[in-house]
């Protein structure tokens, strides 16, 4: 018979920097993140905010509708800027607004005018510049495996044979010869052994050491069955909701000082923060001196109904991408016949702007393309339409800008509502500053007339109706007054109040700080003080600890109960009891059908409540 050794084969040893390229890695493809979010024309400021503030992307792209009030000031654009700068976040714009491009590269803003094309990288199925990064994979240039065949023994091999004649030498005996009986040598050979006090070993009989084996075995069982039998009883403790609401009393610190230093119940200091907020917008003009010339051309009108067709002159046609046309006479269009749709041509010419008050210019000067006529009923624009067979041409483009009426009353309410919108991010960056700069953790109280504004003061330089001016600036300011107060010490009174109102037979397990709500229900403005009824969550479930004296109580009412009974009617009877929510019995040994008959050996584990 052959015998090998076999040397172990040594563990692969994997590179200490891969960690590391696996982080690189993942760090790139976080890069690579991106949103885009799609803006309504009338979103402000702060609701863009909270749009972007829960995603966890790092690159947001804002698809920005043309005339958006986001686009009406540039203040708007250096608040997102600055509150994505806060937020970590990378902001592009995505926009055909020559105003919100103009305003956007301004402030550093990168400006995108579509979603996909050549001159731009596309930001649905095309490449940003973070994917020409190239991640090296991870290569094994540094794993080694050391691997050894087995070797043959140098060793002599023996037989049965050899082994069966070694029984000759001194100390080792294999089987006995004379069928069982020693030779006369071997026993001269053993009294010399035994003159010599050297001990002598007799094989046991075989019959008689199974049988005894067997005995043993049978009444170590035995004893086993009977008395070291055990079983775990896992119980998870009911629990419910507990939700507690508090009215607490806001004072201010600086006119309630002596009130405050008594420590009334339920009544914490505020802070009143007050800030001076002084705005500069640049507004674009949007009255227009059309000095160019509108493109000319022949448009054929068809006519799918079975009646003859009249268009009064200056009936518009109209392209897919909102151009304008209109008859120059007015003319009938034939009735279809014969399966044959009938037609006409008629002499067009551009309008000075489009269908969304753009000058067309040039961009009349179109090829052959289809037309509709936006007068007509859906249902009719199918049966009647047109299409130019030749380029139409002598559009020319020269329109300059002017300020109208119109430009400056909406530069007045656009300086309003932004100083109105910036009141409370202004505050709330104070109270941050505060925060860093002291050591504390003050929050802005918001809601109901939490935050007073002053009249805001707008100044427009005069004689500006009919300048022939592309923009114009618009200054303007406003006191913004807030309350802010210690979170701490209002969540510390909510949890106080939250522990008195448990069940005495219960423990509070978790409080739920995000759950914390307020509202503002009395405002006191002689006395400076404002009063807000807060609400907070908690979890509570019973006390079935050993440790404690309800607990105590429980188990051993349980083992009393459940000892020597089936592991079914034992988890029944528990599951029963008002201070359990789930029950699993675990026995030992695994085939035993009942519970041990002694309480000491259940043994009772408590497990947490899920929140």
């Amino acid at each position: 018979m052959n015998a090998f050794n076999k040397k172990p084969v040594s563990t692969r040893k994997i590179s200490a920097s891969a960690s590391a390229v696996d982080d690189e890695v993942k760090n790139k493809k976080a890069r690579r993140e991106k949103k885009v979010v799609y803006i309504e024309i009338d979103d402000e400021v702060t609701t863009v905010y909270d749009r972007i503030k829960p995603l966890k992307m790092k690159n947001i792209y804002l698809v920005v509708p043309k005339r958006a009030v986001l686009f009406q000031s540039i203040v708007n654009l250096k608040i997102l800027k600055r509150k994505g700068e806060d937020l970590e976040k990378n902001i592009y714009i995505i926009t055909n607004d020559q105003n919100g491009t103009h305003l956007a590269r301004k402030i550093g803003l990168t400006v995108y005018d579509k979603l996909e094309g050549h001159e731009h990288p596309s930001l649905v199925s095309g490449r940003f510049a973070e994917d020409m990064q190239n991640i090296t994979p991870l290569k094994a240039s540094v794993n080694t495996l050391e691997e050894e065949a087995p070797t043959r023994r140098n060793e002599k091999k023996f037989s049965i044979s050899d082994l069966m004649h070694r029984g000759n030498k001194k100390g080792f005996s294999i089987m006995p010869k004379n069928n069982g009986k020693p030779s006369p040598k071997q026993i001269m050979k053993d009294k010399k052994k035994d003159e010599k006090g050297k001990l002598v070993l007799i094989a046991p009989n075989k019959q008689a050491l199974v049988s005894l084996v067997i005995v043993s075995l049978i009444i170590l069982l035995t004893i086993t069955y009977i008395a070291l039998p055990g079983a775990t009883v896992a119980l998870t403790p009911k629990s419910n909701i507990l939700t507690t609401t508090v009215n607490v009393t806001l004072a201010d610190i600086e006119a309630n000082r002596a009130e405050l230093d008594t420590h009334p119940l339920r009544e914490i200091p505020s802070y009143q923060m007050t800030k001076k907020i002084e705005k500069v917008i640049t507004y674009q003009s949007t009255g227009k001196d059309f000095k160019g010339s509108n493109s000319r051309g022949v448009i054929t009108v068809i006519n799918d109904s079975n009646n003859a067709w009249p268009l009064v002159a200056k009936t518009r046609f109209q392209s897919s991408e909102g151009l304008i046309f209109r008859a120059e006479q007015a003319i009938t269009v034939p009735a279809a016949k014969d399966g044959k749709p009938g037609t006409t041509e008629v002499s067009v010419v551009a309008d000075p702007t489009d269908a969304y008050g753009q000058v067309i210019g040039e961009r009349g000067n179109i090829k052959p393309m289809k037309f509709f006529l936006p007068g007509l009923s859906p249902e009719n624009q199918k049966k009647l339409t047109a299409e130019n067979k030749a380029d139409f041409t002598g559009g020319k483009t020269d329109v300059i800008k002017l300020i109208s009426q119109e430009d400056l009353d909406a530069a007045r309410k656009k300086m309003i509502d932004d100083l109105k919108a910036s009141a409370q991010p202004e505050l709330q960056t104070m109270v941050k500053e505060r925060n860093e700069s002291q050591k504390t953790n003050l929050v802005l109280l918001t809601g109901n007339d939490a935050i007073q504004v002053s009249e805001p003061q707008i100044i427009i330089p005069g004689n500006l109706q009919g300048q022939k001016l592309e923009s114009f600036e618009v200054k303007g300011q406003v006191v913004a007054t807030g309350t802010a107060y210690s979170k701490d010490e209002l969540l510390e009174i909510l949890k106080t109040e939250l522990k008195l109102k448990k069940n005495p037979e219960k423990r509070l397990t978790y409080i739920d700080e995000d759950s914390f709500t307020y509202r503002i229900t009395e405002n006191d403005k002689a006395g400076k003080k404002i009063k807000i009824t807060s609400t907070i969550k908690g979890i509570e479930e019973y006390e079935i600890s050993p440790e404690k004296e309800n607990g105590e109580r429980l188990i051993r009412k349980i083992k009393e109960h459940i000892i020597s009974k089936k592991i079914d009617e034992a988890e029944a009877y528990i599951q029963n009891l008002p201070e359990i929510d789930k029950v699993h019995i675990e026995s030992w040994p695994a085939w035993a059908p009942t519970l041990p008959g002694l309480p000491d050996n259940i043994k009772v584990e408590v497990k947490k409540a899920e929140k």
